[in-house]
């Protein structure tokens, strides 16, 4: 049996563990606003006239999301819910790593009132 070199072996097993490059928090904001607020509201309530309409869940409000799981809440932004029609997916533009990242700094961190803004 051949060996490989043991420098290329690693490279190797490194490039197929490798991730794409994860947002920053800024520009996870960012596609917050520019995707999610015309119906989670700037700052994540949900009371926006198209939230509103579709039920938009507050984000704000501990006790729903008490009621919501992460692995939940980043399935729906991957996955879109009820096939695209009430959320569509975000698959192609955020990744799981940067949809958890989303729910537990963004989403869990909400506060009525308070923008979902990226720094300037």
């Amino acid at each position: 049996m051949r060996r490989l070199p043991l420098m290329p072996a690693l490279l190797l097993v490194a490039g197929l563990s490798a991730q794409a490059p994860v947002k920053s928090l800024n520009e996870l904001k960012a596609f917050y606003v520019a995707s999610c607020a015309r119906c989670h509201g700037p700052d994540g309530s949900g009371r926006t006239p198209k939230g509103k309409k579709l039920c938009a869940p507050d984000f704000t409000d501990a006790t729903v999301m008490a009621r919501k799981s992460d692995e939940r809440m980043v399935k729906a932004i991957r996955k879109g819910i009820f096939f695209g029609v009430v959320m569509p997916p975000f698959k192609k533009r955020v990744s799981e790593v940067e949809a958890q990242v989303m729910v537990s700094e963004l989403l869990r961190k909400a506060e009525k009132g308070k923008d979902i803004t990226p720094a300037r």
